[in-house]
């Protein structure tokens, strides 16, 4: 009888026990629960509060993950809600935080709607209300620099583009390019000015002979055959009677039969033949310049015909006094004798 009267006793202490333990356990239950939960919802409050714009976008997708994670226990959502409601009549960050709760976890329970409906901040004042306010309205990226930036700190103020007037000013006139003055062309002297003087020092020149270069003004002219130098202008031993004679003209070598070219456009003053010059002529340029040709092989124009630079006028031959086939050529401006070499291309 002792005995089981002590079992019986023992077991009566251990049940005892165990439904303190049981008691305790289930007090301390809930309280755990919301203690875990309230932790979860500070650490939602202290995202939002501290890191806010940092994902504007993703905020409400966050709230309703938050309230699908803590919504199993719809008592305890209601008494957060309450815990909100008697907090916020604080002026510390608890009264902030009441109204996190009151607008992340009042509206959950009206959100019944199978549809997803368009998210519709809470109308309590405060910052968060101000932030889900902003954040409903799908801000643009100006509008979320203007509302998260701090111009301020850098003396700066921030004007969003489409408030800035542009004036439209009329355009500065483009300086106009300076006129580009045509260069001049070199003056062409006068016919008759000396343009090159000769350091001719031999014997005294014939009357009417030159060996300084004259200008023969803007007339155009040509070779009138073109070919090497057998003689020069000057004096010379005659190649037949062997006298020393001045040579009024230049001799170009050619074949009988080439061309002889007009040296500038004229008129033919006159034609002839005799046993010096054999055939010859002569063409007047006028302005007081004369070309002659001689020892030609045939003449191929008349007198008082008119003719162009380069003209064939003669062909080239070996009448007269001549050792072979060759031009004669002279040059006079006023009756005066010239070089001719200064004025033609040889070989």
């Amino acid at each position: 009888m002792y005995h089981q009267s002590a079992a019986r006793r023992r077991a009566i202490s251990t049940s005892s026990g165990t439904s303190e333990r049981r008691r305790r356990q289930t007090a301390h239950g809930p309280e755990q629960i919301r203690l875990i939960q309230l932790a979860v919802c500070l650490i939602l409050f202290l995202t939002v509060f501290l890191w806010k714009g940092v994902f504007p976008q993703k905020l409400v997708q966050v709230r309703d993950n938050i309230l699908t994670l803590i919504s199993t226990d719809l008592d305890f959502e209601q008494a957060l809600v309450g815990l909100g409601k008697s907090l916020t009549g604080s002026d510390t960050v608890f009264s902030e935080f009441g109204n996190f709760c009151i607008e992340v976890f009042g509206p959950a329970q009206q959100e019944q709607v199978p549809q997803k409906a368009a998210f519709t901040p809470p109308q309590s004042q405060g910052l968060l209300a101000d932030e889900l306010q902003f954040l409903s309205e799908v801000p643009t990226s100006a509008s979320k620099m203007v509302h998260y930036a701090d111009f301020s700190s850098f003396g700066l103020t921030y004007v969003p583009e489409e408030s800035v007037q542009i004036s439209e000013e009329p355009e500065e006139p483009l300086d106009e390019p300076e006129t580009v003055q045509p260069e001049e062309e070199p003056t062409v002297p006068a016919a008759g000015t000396v343009v090159v003087f000769s350091d001719y020092s031999g014997d005294p020149l014939p009357n009417n002979y030159t060996m300084d270069q004259v200008s023969l003004g803007d007339l155009e002219t040509t070779t009138p055959v073109l070919g090497h130098l057998n003689s020069v202008y000057g004096y010379r031993d005659h190649p037949i009677n062997g006298q020393y004679l001045f040579h009024g003209g230049i001799d170009i070598g050619g074949q009988v039969g080439d061309p002889i070219a007009a040296f500038a456009a004229g008129t033919v003053e006159y034609t002839g033949e005799n046993d010096s010059y054999g055939l010859y002529l002569q063409v007047d340029h006028g302005n007081g310049v004369k070309s002659f040709y001689a020892h030609c092989s045939k003449i191929e124009v008349t007198k008082g015909q008119t003719v162009a630079m380069g003209d064939t006028i003669a062909r080239v031959g070996s009448t007269g006094s001549s050792t072979g086939p060759h031009l004669h050529l002279e040059l006079k401006y006023n009756k005066v004798h010239l070089n001719p070499a200064y004025y033609v291309e040889l070989l």
